[in-house]
């Protein structure tokens, strides 16, 4: 049975792309460097900013201190990540269902800690995370397991009764190393499928309750609660 959730935050419960380029390109245009299109950005998400920094560098730059390149796209990000991100179709409907059965949820996310905390108070708000855990000084980048181990300790839930659902190979990789239950999406940015064989990979936020859903019936055959 599924106790917990876990959810990847860019390109699984919110589609942030666009910003994400424009602040990057916004910050290239600044140093005199070309930008990409938005399909490039696509390609280097989810593995940190720094990553995704020393990829949109010109080679020659990618040699130097890229602290400063990383501080001023964090500042312009900061400053328009409400631009044009938005929650993905039906995930709202899927926060609000795990919501009303208790199903503690929390984020794990490759972004910088203090980025994550502004984009979940402005989109996420409504529904109460138990944690939102970010890249920092305490957690690791995924595939690193610490975030997702930390809130199934929060919990007191054992790993394998908890669900980590992301939309890459890093996501997919973290949730087996944890020894969670993996959970692909296609609607994302990455390719889960990659992460690992046999990944259950769903097409529609819809099929994240029905999957609980029937881990919940299976495991309780003769109970008559409504899901």
């Amino acid at each position: 049975m599924v106790k917990g959730v876990i959810f990847d935050l860019d390109g699984t419960l919110l589609d942030t792309i666009e910003d994400i380029a424009d602040a990057n390109n916004r910050m290239l245009v600044e140093f005199g460097y070309p930008t990409h299109h938005v399909n490039k950005y696509i390609e280097w998400i989810g593995n940190g900013a720094r990553t995704l920094e020393e990829a949109s560098l010109p080679p020659h730059a990618r040699k130097e201190n890229t602290l400063s390149y990383i501080t001023k796209y964090k500042v312009y990000y900061e400053a328009h990540l409400n631009a044009k991100t938005k929650l993905f179709p039906e995930v709202a409907n899927v926060l609000d269902a795990l919501t009303s059965k208790n199903i503690p949820m929390a984020i794990v996310t490759n972004k910088p800690q203090p980025l994550a905390n502004k984009v979940v108070n402005a989109f996420l708000s409504n529904w109460g995370f138990k944690s939102v855990i970010g890249h920092s000084n305490h957690f690791p980048h995924k595939p690193d397991t610490k975030g997702a181990l930390h809130f199934a300790k929060q919990i007191e839930c054992n790993p394998d009764q908890i669900l980590f659902i992301g939309d890459s190979c890093v996501d997919i990789q973290t949730a087996i190393a944890a020894g969670m239950i993996p959970m692909g999406v296609s609607w994302g940015y990455g390719n889960p499928s990659l992460g690992g064989n046999n990944i259950n990979v769903i097409h529609s936020p819809q099929r994240i309750t029905d999957y609980i859903k029937n881990t919940y019936i299976y495991e309780n055959e003769s109970c008559t609660t409504v899901w």
